[in-house]
């Protein structure tokens, strides 16, 4: 069935999709933190940590590009219902430029998320939150670039910027390779590193979606929430990323 789904045109996949939707309930997570809790209080208690922590993640994952959030990527505390995300390795939108099946998402808010908010979903504690967080971010530009900038030059990180760009290496001489190629990938590894400080930057100023345009925290949040929701967006995810879910 994956197979079959993966070969099929954008138009098709959201069909696929939006029937998925309207033959399941999405509320599993809801039910979870309902049943998991002793009492109504203990359970008002979880849903607004869940929202809430839910929110900051996505504006920080957001800001930082972090990619490939399926559900085994997101852990649920079990006694504070708060959301805590593991596997920070697709970070600086790596997962959103990679050649198959690269993701159309800024961060990972599905039905099944949305379902397990208040009644009003994201309008409330979600939103309020979120905007409060990249506002936070956005006041704070030079301290966050400061850090972010010494991070994408670190050996164990800037490998990935690079990851997949052309074919296997062809062997050359010794004193070539050292001096050509070190050079050739330093180069490369620079060039990346200055797209994504000035892609978070662009992020920090509300200058994502268009370079020329900053928009108020509240449009830029209002975007970003449109964009993970859209249901165009979520059909073209991987079936590993679990968008139905």
């Amino acid at each position: 069935m994956a197979i079959d789904h993966e070969r099929l045109c954008l138009t098709q996949k959201v069909e696929v999709f939006e029937y998925a939707m309207d033959n399941t309930t999405g509320q599993d997570l809801y039910r979870v933190l309902w049943l998991k809790s002793r009492n109504s209080e203990a359970w008002l208690d979880r849903r607004i940590n869940y929202s809430r922590s839910l929110a900051v993640m996505s504006m920080v994952g957001h800001v930082l590009g972090l990619g490939d959030r399926h559900p085994s990527n997101l852990l649920l505390d079990r006694l504070t219902g708060m959301i805590i995300h593991v596997d920070f390795g697709d970070c600086f939108e790596v997962a959103m430029t990679r050649e198959k099946w690269p993701e159309r998402i800024p961060f990972r808010l599905t039905r099944m998320l949305v379902q397990a908010m208040e009644i009003s979903g994201v309008e409330g504690t979600y939103r309020i939150t979120s905007e409060n967080t990249m506002r936070v971010m956005r006041s704070n530009k030079e301290s966050i670039m400061a850090v972010l900038e010494a991070f994408v030059h670190d050996p164990l990180i800037n490998w990935r910027l690079v990851k997949g760009e052309g074919g296997p290496r062809m062997r050359r001489p010794r004193e070539v390779e050292t001096n050509l190629y070190d050079t050739v990938q330093a180069e490369v590894l620079n060039d990346k590193a200055l797209m994504v400080v000035n892609r978070v930057e662009q992020k920090l100023t509300g200058r994502d979606f268009k370079p020329n345009e900053e928009l108020s925290v509240a449009d830029q949040v209002n975007k970003l929430i449109q964009k993970a929701v859209s249901a165009e967006n979520l059909a073209q995810c991987f079936t590993g990323w679990c968008p139905f879910w």
